[in-house]
């Protein structure tokens, strides 16, 4: 039977999630890659670990990986900046600071041409680091030359080499182990649910753009002076600033995923970070969170993966039953809003907030925190002697909750953590929203 968490438990573990650090111009002083949002590179805090009760030992993971740091998708990012510094450059119309500016912006644009979304080593190094923690903290399930892996990813390119990364030092540390890879339309369900981000993705992002655009705007009679000289500022088009200023925003907030130590936040206050990043959190949440306007189809995405999740997990636990261990991990690999959707429809406490008021979600939700670049999901199933299951989740390598009562937390029994996943995923696809979603083989929530 499942017990839901009590109100006053869970406003304890939310408001000691939200009083550990308020995300204003201080926190970004300190942390200014924090801005990068989806494009945080992915950090390992070696967070405490409790040990499971008594009598279990691991037999199974189930994962889910974001692919790792990656080039910035668009051209323009790198492009509309160092177009403008360029001409002012040319006209002897850039400040001292801007010169240096110009020389970074124009470096990395050239080593980025043509290399849009590509995984960089920086990615690869995440993959590689998440797999050998992995292996070294479940090592039972990788040892030996009859232990099995099952590899699932996007068809996108940096998903796959995301994907070989992993497996490759899963495959350095037993030479023996047994990998499956696959990509393909069949799987495109779970790994890369999209329907319901596509159905409110026009309206969220139109309205959640304008936040960024006003702040943008605003900043630029400050941000301007410091690269151009006052009479290149007085002869432009003040409107021909503002795609380069933002541009140079973004460039500066995804370096860290390409270019090493590599950075140019002295081109900001950490006041102006912070509010930037406040409007991009709110259009990031409003494209792929559980936004209370537009949410509800989000659900829907992310219950497709807790189905899989699911429905994997009671096949392989019927096996292993049954004396037969067909694989000891399910790794799949895909995209930042599969986490934030998936985290949603389990109700992970302090991770799967619904907010109304935007102006009120830095105190709720951060984007860095929920989908840096390698975001992972890891289901830990552990059983015992008498063939009771167990199971913890872990984001980002972090043990979670869930809205479950038990005195085992974050162990769960799983029969009742499936019991609690299959009512959610009954519910979602009840939402008269998501059962709008278009009727099609690669949509199961719903239909």
């Amino acid at each position: 039977m499942i017990y839901r968490i009590t109100t006053l438990f869970l406003l304890l573990c939310l408001a000691t999630t939200l009083s550990a650090q308020s995300l204003n111009a201080d926190f970004f002083a300190k942390n200014p890659d924090a801005a990068g949002g989806i494009y945080y590179t992915y950090r390992f805090t070696n967070p405490k670990t409790t040990a499971a009760p008594k009598g279990y030992n691991p037999f199974y993971i189930s994962h889910f990986g974001r692919h790792g740091s990656r080039w910035h998708a668009s051209k323009g990012v790198y492009s509309y900046s160092q177009a403008l510094l360029a001409k002012a450059d040319s006209q002897n119309a850039l400040t001292e600071y801007g010169k240096k500016l110009y020389a970074t912006v124009d470096a990395i644009a050239k080593r980025a041409y043509g290399r849009e979304a590509e995984l960089s080593p920086q990615g690869v190094s995440e993959h590689r680091g998440i797999a050998e923690r992995m292996y070294r903290s479940f090592p039972k399930l990788f040892k030996g030359k009859n232990a099995f892996v099952e590899s699932r990813s996007s068809d996108a390119p940096r998903c796959i080499l995301s994907m070989a990364a992993f497996n490759e030092r899963l495959k350095e540390l037993n030479p023996k182990l047994n990998i499956y890879r696959t990509t393909n339309d069949s799987i495109q369900v779970y790994i890369r649910p999209s329907y319901g981000r596509k159905a409110i993705y026009k309206e969220a992002g139109e309205v959640t753009n304008k936040y960024i655009n006003a702040e943008i705007a605003k900043r630029i009679p400050q941000i301007a002076p410091r690269i151009f000289t006052k009479e290149f500022i007085a002869k432009q088009d003040s409107a021909k600033f503002f795609t380069p200023m933002r541009t140079l925003f973004y460039l500066a907030i995804c370096i860290q995923d390409t270019e090493g130590d590599t950075r140019i936040y002295d081109l900001f206050t950490s006041e102006e970070i912070a509010a930037i990043w406040e409007q991009i959190n709110k259009h990031r949440y409003a494209l792929y969170g559980p936004s209370v306007r537009w949410g509800d189809v989000i659900l829907g995405d992310g219950a497709n993966l807790i189905n899989e999740v699911v429905r994997d997990a009671d096949d392989l636990i019927e096996q292993v039953n049954s004396g037969n261990i067909p694989r000891t991990a399910f790794l799949r690999f895909g995209h930042d809003y599969t986490i934030i959707s998936a985290l949603a429809a389990m109700q992970v406490v302090g991770k799967s907030a619904r907010v109304e008021d935007f102006n009120q979600l830095k105190y709720e939700w951060a984007d860095f925190q929920i989908t840096p670049m390698a975001a992972n999901l890891q289901w830990i199933f552990y059983r015992n002697k008498e063939g009771k299951v167990l199971v913890k989740l872990l984001h980002n390598e972090e043990e979670c909750l869930l809205p479950i009562e038990c005195p085992t937390a974050p162990y769960y029994p799983w029969e009742e953590t499936r019991n609690f996943f299959k009512e959610r995923i009954q519910t979602i696809g009840s939402l008269p929203k998501v059962k709008a979603l278009p009727k099609d083989r690669f949509y199961t929530v719903g239909q």
